[in-house]
């Protein structure tokens, strides 16, 4: 393990036991890193005890916690996608420089550069251009449908899947849910949630789950 891959804050699991004051999946966090490579750290209860070790210690007894980062695009996945794409290029005017890329789900993103006098235009550099504002389209594009994938996560968690009930705590399902359970679940349930008697005899709405 390189001394330079620890920092101040990092927390490690114990994976052998150590002395009579850790065991294994013990969990240490690192307080202080010095030059000579001596990393200082905390456990116990509420990380009031203190130990060191040398970076060759650290290796043997314990293993890093690799903290979930928060969902976002990376460079790399968006040159992912640019590597995989199908590009055309093409010079128009004798100054105008045009970069149609083809993602891979086949989406089409069109970019131009151009400059005033055919004399000051280089194609390389136009490309270049293009290609720099077709990965930051790539990036809004997929910002937008990571956003998307997270809110839609965020309602199927959050939404009861009855629709109607406020007091249900998510716990109930009805009609087409295979979930819901019959013997469990009656119509008076509803009933008390939505307080208020049902009249379905003059209701039109065909949608309803309690439609004739």
């Amino acid at each position: 393990m390189e001394i330079k891959a620890i920092k101040i804050g990092d927390k490690f699991v114990v994976t052998k036991k150590v002395a009579s004051f850790l065991d294994v999946d013990d969990i240490v966090k690192v307080i202080d890193v010095d030059e000579d490579g001596i990393i200082s750290f905390a456990f116990g209860e509420e990380f009031m005890h203190k130990g060191v070790m040398n970076a060759a210690e650290c290796e043997e007894y314990f293993e890093k916690i690799e903290e979930e980062s928060a969902p976002s695009i990376t460079p790399e996945y968006v040159e992912e996608i640019f590597a995989k794409s199908e590009i055309k290029t093409e010079t128009v005017f004798g100054k105008c420089t045009i970069v149609s890329c083809k993602l891979p789900n086949g989406f089409v993103i069109v970019e131009s550069s151009a400059c005033v006098s055919p004399e000051n235009y280089d194609e390389a550099m136009g490309i270049h251009i293009c290609f720099d504002r077709i990965k930051n389209k790539i990036w809004e594009l997929e910002g937008y449908r990571l956003q998307s994938e997270i809110y839609e996560n965020d309602m199927e968690v959050n939404e009861c899947c009855c629709g109607y009930c406020d007091e249900c705590n998510n716990e109930c399902c009805y009609d087409d849910c295979d979930d819901f359970d019959y013997d469990e679940f009656e119509d008076d349930d509803f009933d008390e949630c939505l307080d208020t008697d049902l009249d379905c005899d003059d209701c039109d709405d065909i949608e309803c789950p309690f439609h004739p």
